[in-house]
């Protein structure tokens, strides 16, 4: 929303959207983001009237110096000298100052951030005692500024430490002033005093009370006023930035050394356009800012050089790429997931489209999920996105709409760290101006297509990862699957309700590959399983979609393949490649293996007569319904072993 949370997490992905939703217009200014409170440059929170915790001077803590130097970027760093306050009346506070207090956000100018998150934060447990000490905070501190301050700080011995505790505390005890926001009635006020009486507000109250709670911790920090693609944001191709206005407040802290971001309003909850539901997360502290200059915008008086240094990044994104650009949502950045082909938010189809994504972090992909809603008449059309695997971390959506229009595809994930939880990665709006003439819907199940990412360790190459969704308009098709060693590979191809049919793939092995020949029995969506053996077990290994746009023949079962000795003796059958022979005639069998060294059919066998690989037989059918098995073996004598079996009709 405008000048509130981000969109929705759900805890399920939300399939459509209530035709009741409104989408405002934010009328927040400007003078909605100046700080209500006067900010006294060394503030000292006072505890009950009686307790107040001093600290000395710049230079002169115990004798301690701080020193204040540039890195190589010209970015301020302050050296972290820390020393322990003296006793107070109330007890003493076993609490280490950094020497900033001399500091305010003016002081230092704003830098490309140098770290990352994951190194501030690398210890999930870090904060642990911080939170829960937050999380008993009385009711008879939160009546001022300074008490609340002088409790919360208590459990801190650095900067940021005191930081995640204020933010941690704003954002589990001050929700959003939805009735406000929706006009239902008046607006809470904006200055820090009353957000703590009436524990409610906009994000302009949000930044305000974060703001003045650090100040009065001895913690550098900036109210930022920008743009942020919450719940009014529209997504537009084309947008004016002459009439550009703030509708977003945020903050700025200086730890670790630097400038870092966050947003209190949008880690506290979000709201649906009827009422506020709560996060009490973290994912917009002290965010990466390539990460979160994807859904804010800095835009201070409308300057905007300075605005642009407020992003912290080395090369800054102009407005109109922002507004053009995907927003990251949770799961993105948490589990770095990204757009790879498309990273507008805006595609243009004609026909159809592929979309990509990519895995920039450890881990797999499960499972996706997507919703695909047509904007004007909010339906869901189940069968316009077909998902497959490239890899091991790339995800491809095609899109294929069955009608010109505006549609809305979000997309979330599944993954081995939460596996009955879908993450919100981000969405995008599909414009299509025209359709294919000879347009065959995808299935109605869902279903992630292409290899398994232990498709190397069951023995295929990294061909196999290439295309995952094929086409026919003949009703026959042949894949090849590359593979690291000679096998063979259990099939099962189904219809799209899920009947599974007999005799259309037939399957032959060389020392580098596996061969599928597979016919169709009529027009529509089909699903190829491979399983591959472990070791222990056949496991899954690819799942191919098979579209069939027209079939010219009549279907015509293969014959039956024994894999695992055609495999052994690395026998290609070339004619007959049908199940059914004709009865009381002469059939001709041609294969080739360069180790069989004797044939049988039925009851007649055939030895090896020269060095060739290629084997030509010509057998005598019985009458009609007759099993006819081809055998072989390694040897020209003893027991032969069954390759593949026809029928007589």
């Amino acid at each position: 929303m405008g000048c509130g949370s981000s969109s929705p997490k759900p805890s399920q992905p939300v399939r459509s959207r209530d035709k009741g939703d409104i989408i405002l217009t934010s009328e927040v200014t400007d003078s909605d983001f100046k700080s209500t409170q006067a900010q006294p440059k060394k503030p000292a929170p006072q505890s009950n009237g009686t307790t107040q915790r001093q600290t000395k001077p710049s230079g002169q803590l115990s004798g301690n110096k701080t020193h204040h130097t540039n890195n190589n970027n010209g970015a301020v760093i302050v050296n972290s000298i820390y020393s322990k306050p003296p006793s107070v009346e109330s007890g003493t506070h076993d609490l280490l100052v950094e020497n900033v207090e001399d500091l305010t956000g003016s002081d230092v100018k704003p830098k490309p951030s140098r770290k990352k998150k994951s190194q501030i934060m690398s210890d999930p447990e870090m904060f642990k005692a911080i939170d829960s000490h937050v999380a008993r905070t009385p009711a008879s501190v939160c009546t001022s500024i300074p008490t609340l301050v002088d409790y919360l700080v208590k459990a801190a011995r650095t900067p940021l430490e005191r930081a995640r505790a204020i933010h941690k505390w704003v954002t589990t005890n001050i929700k959003y002033d939805i009735e406000g926001y929706m006009g239902r009635s008046e607006k809470k006020s904006n200055d820090a005093t009353d957000v703590l009486k009436h524990r409610c507000s906009v994000c302009a109250g949000y930044s305000n009370i974060f703001e003045t709670l650090c100040r009065c911790a001895h913690i550098p920090v900036m109210v930022i006023n920008g743009y942020g693609k919450g719940y009014s944001h529209k997504d537009e191709e084309d947008v004016d930035i002459s009439n550009l206005s703030t509708n977003h407040a945020w903050n700025a802290i200086f730890v670790e050394g630097e400038w870092r971001l966050l947003d209190c309003t949008w880690d506290a909850g979000y709201v649906d356009g009827k009422s506020f539901h709560w996060h009490k997360r973290d994912n917009y502290f002290l965010m990466d800012p390539e990460y979160f200059v994807s859904s804010h915008l800095p835009f201070m008086n409308k300057d905007i050089t300075t605005s642009q240094a407020w992003q912290l990044l080395d090369k800054p994104v102009d407005p109109k790429t922002f507004f053009k650009s995907v927003k990251l949502e949770e799961g993105s950045v948490k589990y770095g997931v990204f757009p790879l082909s498309h990273k507008e938010t805006v595609v243009q189809v004609n026909c159809e489209a592929c979309i990509e994504i990519q895995k920039h972090s450890v881990g797999e992909i499960v499972d996706t999920l997507i919703s695909f809603v047509d904007t004007e008449d909010n339906k869901e059309y189940q069968q316009c996105v077909a998902t497959e695997r490239s890899g091991t971390d790339v995800i491809k959506f095609n899109v294929r709409p069955s009608k010109a229009g505006t549609y809305k595809l979000t997309i979330f994930i599944n993954t081995p760290e939460e596996e009955k939880k879908w993450a919100h990665l981000f969405k995008y709006v599909i414009k299509c101006t025209s359709v294919l003439d000879n347009l065959v819907l995808f299935p109605n199940h869902r279903q992630l297509y292409g290899p398994k990412q232990i498709y190397k360790e069951l023995g295929f190459d990294k061909g196999v990862t290439k295309k995952a969704i094929y086409s026919t308009d003949s009703g026959e098709l042949e894949i090849i699957l590359p593979t690291l060693k000679q096998m063979s590979v259990l099939c099962t191809l189904e219809t799209e309700d899920s009947t599974k049919l007999q005799n259309a793939v037939f399957q032959q092995s060389t020392s580098n590959s596996i061969s599928l020949s597979i016919r169709l029995p009529r027009t529509g969506n089909y699903k190829l399983i491979i399983f591959a053996t472990n070791g222990r077990e056949h496991v899954v290994a690819i799942t191919y979609m098979i579209q069939c746009t027209n079939v010219l023949n009549e279907f015509r079962p293969y014959p039956v393949v024994f894999g695992s000795t055609t495999t052994k003796y690395q026998v290609v059958l070339h004619e007959p490649k049908v199940k059914e022979i004709p009865a009381n005639s002469p059939v001709v069998f041609r294969f080739s293996s360069p180790v069989l060294k004797s044939a049988q059919i039925g009851k007649k066998v055939f030895q090896k007569t020269d060095n060739s690989d290629e084997w030509k037989i010509t057998f005598d059918t019985l009458d009609s319904g007759a099993q006819v098995n081809l055998f072989g073996s390694a040897e020209e004598q003893g027991t032969r072993e069954a390759l593949f079996g026809f029928l007589t009709k």
